[in-house]
This record gives C-alpha cells, structure tokens and sequence, in this order.
C-alpha cells in the first residue's frame, strides 16, 4: 500500500488505524521513514521484536548492527486524539541518553502486515512529534 507523503494526510491515515495490541507485535518489520527524516529502508532498517519475560520488547538492525533496545506498552496518543496506541518505549539502561527519550506510538492499517508510526522525542517532559514511519512484516 502506497502511503500519502505529507503530515496531513499522514495524520489522518493515522487517526484512522487501529490500535494493535501489544501481544501481537512479533517478528521483523522493515521501516520506512515517511516524513522529516530521509528514508533508511534501502539500507535494510528494520526493528524485530519479540516476547521477553512476560513482555515485549525489541531493538532496531541498521548496517547490520543493532541499536536502540525498547519495550512494547500501551498508552495514549494525546497530540492527535487521545486513542489507544502500541508505544515503542526506548527508555533502557543500555540506551545511550540521546536515544532513550524516543517514543514511537504505533497503530495498524493491515493486521500483521502494515503499520504507521510517529516519531516522538520527550523532551523537558513533554513529546516533540518529530515524523512519520511505516513498518511493513517481512515474512
């Protein structure tokens, strides 16, 4: 599925998704950064997460090195319209600062196949929307 290109329709597309639940998140997703940031998916930018210890978690695979550890948990998206959301919470010890104040909130377009992200930074306590992102399932 081809996605629009600018943060309107983005937003929109966003608003509509539905909220996953935290438990079926699983496997490899290629991402795709869609606004803001150029787009890694060429160089094979993906995330894998798996089930840890009565939890979700995962961590990013960019140049085939892993960075960026995070947690799967479910909160509220309050900057578009206080609805559920899957948040990618980067808060670990193992993280560098720079890295732990990322917050990706996450919802589906495809079950198990398509997802559309937005990029969050938390900054001085509060989130800074930063861009969008697609995960699409490699299988």
């Amino acid at each position: 599925m081809k996605l629009p290109g600018s943060n309107r329709e983005l937003k929109e597309v966003f608003r509509n998704a539905k909220t996953p639940a935290v438990t079926e998140l699983n496997g490899e997703y290629l991402v795709d950064m869609l606004t803001v940031f150029p787009s890694l998916k060429k160089f094979s930018h993906r995330k894998v997460i798996y089930r840890e210890n009565e939890r979700v978690s995962g961590y990013n695979i960019l140049f085939n090195k892993i960075w960026g550890r995070f947690i799967v948990e479910e909160d509220i998206c309050k900057n578009v319209d206080s609805g559920k959301v899957a948040v990618i919470n980067y808060n670990r010890p193992e993280n560098s600062l720079l890295i732990r104040g990322i917050r990706d909130h996450l919802r589906f377009i495809e079950k198990d196949l398509l997802y559309i992200g937005r990029f969050n930074y938390l900054f001085l306590g509060r989130l800074q929307f930063l861009g969008y992102f697609s995960l699409e399932k490699i299988k």
